[in-house]
């Protein structure tokens, strides 16, 4: 789809474990996407979760801290995940196995996009619900935060995508709507093929986050 930085599966496997906790993972923003992913799988009420690509460990630790068991795969050797393989060799790994939702987050968009449906189709062979989050790709210009009186707030967000096409991520094979085959109604229907619901939005805090919550029903 062009326009993509350093990409490929050996560079995901072999970045060192300072990617994922160096200083420019202590912004409030990207903070604030792993609490969103806290939260919103707390939310789904698993006994047991399944994390495809565990990153620097927070999600994980935080789940098992509130006593709910938690399963952790990555590519990534370093990053000392339950299991070293990539997504399409987990359902192999993992038959028998039960997961109540399988977490996929920043992950798909260092696949090829061409590789998309059957890395969704691993995903549901994994577990009937999931939570998977994608980066965006068009500039986000406004302002968001929390507006509250006393211990009550609310989560407020004005602003405008800016339609420039930029350079992707280095890592990034696509992103939401760089390409006109990755826009947000795409992705959303190619999920509802595998689930029968789809609930998307974007991260209050982080504007360049999208979220996806899949279940609740059979497949279309």
């Amino acid at each position: 789809m062009g326009r993509q930085g350093r990409v490929g599966a050996q560079r995901e496997a072999a970045l060192a474990r300072g990617h994922y906790v160096g200083d420019a993972n202590f912004t409030p923003e990207h903070l604030h996407s792993m609490s969103f992913q806290v939260l919103q799988l707390h939310a789904m009420r698993p006994r047991r979760v399944l994390e495809v690509g565990v990153g620097n460990g927070f999600v994980s630790t935080f789940l098992r801290q509130a006593g709910i068991e938690v399963v952790t795969a990555d590519i990534n050797p370093g990053l000392g995940a339950d299991l070293c393989a990539p997504l399409d060799q987990l359902p192999a790994l993992l038959a028998g196995e039960s997961f109540d939702v399988v977490s996929c987050c920043e992950v798909l968009e260092h696949i090829p996009f061409e590789q998309f449906g059957a890395q969704l189709d691993a995903l549901r062979a994994l577990a009937p619900r999931a939570f998977i989050s994608l980066p965006g790709h068009f500039p986000w210009l406004g302002l968001a935060g929390r507006l509250g009186i006393h211990n009550r707030f609310i989560n407020v967000a004005l602003g405008l995508r800016i339609p420039c096409r930029r350079r992707l991520t280095d890592g990034h094979y696509w992103e939401i709507a760089s390409h006109w085959r990755t826009r947000r109604s795409a992705l959303e229907a190619a999920m509802r093929e595998r689930w029968g619901a789809v609930d998307s939005g974007v991260f209050p805090l982080h504007r360049y986050h999208y979220y996806f919550r899949c279940g609740g029903g059979a497949p279309a």
